[in-house]
């Protein structure tokens, strides 16, 4: 150590160039260290703008996505409880014309054109959902259109039979009464009596005014099978009612309805200079 000092005391004019070098060396040290951090900085500015892109990028998609399964679905449950009203209006309203039928089938026909679009965007449960729904108004449709029209039917002898605002119908009333034996006969067991009973009840049907030949069928029929206590059309339509329900669950679930919020974005990455 001594050696190297005496050296350079000796001959400063070796030191001062040492120096120099020392010091130019490090100068070009410093601006390479110094162009690599401005050029590491820049990249990741430019990272930080690519992934504030995508992430602007991917809330647009899913607030976009959120409002088109909002109001695909409600579009949906609107259709289907038109659907409903219509199988509803068998049970009520005289039928045999076919603007009913029409009116149902151009109903369901938009329905299942609105199930189509919502099971390609909305998760599996949900189109599963709406696949019960679905599934539950055919049902009740097919229900609707034999049950529906009986029960209208029957409704109609023992309003005629019965009624408080116009006078009663004799041909009413006493359909209603070959009915009732007609019931009875069947709850007894005796198929004689009951073969007899029904065709009393046919001939006495045909004889009430407003009544069609496919009315009397369906009468006949319904009372064969339980009438008024059998409740197969309450029963359909109660189905659609826990499916709607379901699905009116499922849909709110899938909207986060609940949060109050809106509509998720994907978390952002925090980058080391952003941290405190």
């Amino acid at each position: 150590m001594n050696a190297f000092r005496q050296y350079f005391e000796d001959n400063p004019e070796i030191f001062a160039a040492l120096v120099a070098a020392i010091a130019i060396v490090g100068g070009l040290l410093g601006s390479i260290i110094g162009a690599k951090i401005q050029a590491n900085g820049g990249r990741d500015q430019a990272a930080a703008a690519r992934e504030a892109a995508e992430i602007a990028a991917e809330a647009q998609r899913v607030a976009a996505l959120w409002n088109v399964r909002q109001v695909q679905v409600a579009e949906l449950i609107q259709r289907a409880r038109v659907v409903q009203r219509q199988c509803r209006r068998y049970y009520a309203e005289d039928t045999t014309g076919g603007a009913l039928l029409t009116q149902l089938n151009d109903a369901q026909e938009a329905m299942y054109l609105k199930q189509a679009e919502l099971e390609l965007i909305v998760p599996n449960s949900v189109a599963q959902a709406i696949k019960e729904l679905m599934l539950a108004l055919k049902f009740f449709a097919s229900k609707s259109s034999l049950e529906g029209t009986a029960v209208y039917a029957f409704n109609t002898v023992h309003e005629q039979a019965y009624s408080e605002d116009s006078p009663a119908s004799p041909e009413a009333a006493a359909a209603a009464v070959a009915l009732d034996d007609m019931a009875t006969a069947q709850d007894s067991g005796d198929q004689v009596a009951f073969q007899r009973a029904r065709e009393v009840a046919d001939q006495a049907l045909r004889s009430v005014a407003g009544l069609h030949r496919v009315h009397v069928s369906l009468v006949l029929w319904y009372v064969e099978r339980g009438g008024p206590t059998s409740r197969m059309g309450a029963t359909a339509e109660e189905v659609v009612d826990e499916k709607m329900t379901a699905l009116v669950e499922a849909a709110r679930e899938m909207l986060r309805s609940e949060d109050d919020v809106a509509p998720a974005v994907p978390s952002q990455r925090r980058r080391w200079w952003r941290a405190a």
